[in-house]
């Protein structure tokens, strides 16, 4: 395998007596302290303090390490939150990918037909593919990755000249100004098609528009 792969409400107390009744400090025992008051106030609020994108990184941070069993439980229902989770999609996809027996490492051997016939794999490559519709540019990348690997969801010449279109000029890419990995990938695909099936793949490229996959219920949008 080569190496590609976020009331109005009236009131009948007085302005004084409302204000007692909101902001005075409420009785307590003798000898138990006052929880707004209390010097250890700001120390409970730190401790149970929790980043609310913590929640949303874990899955990545799990893929990354390597854990995609852990990985898939954080991002899958990330994944299934629809437009604007493309990248969660695009994770999710390669963790269900790399269960299914996708090598995540370059030049390892692996059964071609086996993998392709594995069901978790089939399901991470339809994320991967969500991913890619929407117009994520790493997620066209992995779809290259796979074409090459003959682990493409189709095998049309025409399909791949489009793909590598979307990907050279997807205007995310190229704003952010991410760098290509030097693997020869994009030359390897280019020149395995006809030049007139890469002509046909870029005017497809041309009148294509993304489209954002929705979880059952909601309406889709282009």
């Amino acid at each position: 395998m080569k190496p590609f792969v976020q009331a109005a409400f009236c009131l009948c107390l007085s302005s004084a007596l409302l204000a007692s009744v909101l902001f005075a400090p409420t009785a307590l025992a003798d000898g138990q302290e006052n929880p707004r008051t209390s010097p250890h106030y700001e120390v409970r609020e730190r401790y149970n303090y929790r980043d609310p994108q913590a929640a949303y990184w874990e899955g990545f941070e799990l893929k990354n390490e390597g854990d995609c069993e852990a990985a898939i439980e954080r991002l899958r229902p990330l994944a299934r939150n629809g437009r604007g989770y493309e990248s969660a999609q695009h994770a999710y996809g390669l963790c269900l990918m790399s269960l299914g027996g996708l090598p995540t490492e370059s030049g390892t051997n692996f059964d071609a037909e086996q993998v392709r016939g594995n069901d978790q794999f089939l399901q991470g490559r339809i994320w991967v593919m969500r991913a890619a519709n929407a117009g994520n540019f790493q997620a066209q990348r992995t779809l290259l990755a796979l074409y090459a690997a003959n682990l493409g969801p189709d095998s049309d010449p025409v399909e791949i000249g489009k793909w590598l279109r979307l990907y050279d000029v997807n205007p995310l890419r190229l704003t952010l100004g991410a760098t290509d990995q030097n693997d020869g990938l994009r030359s390897h695909l280019q020149q395995s098609i006809a030049r007139s099936d890469y002509l046909d793949g870029k005017e497809l490229a041309r009148n294509w528009t993304p489209t954002y996959w929705a979880p059952p219920g909601v309406q889709h949008h282009r």
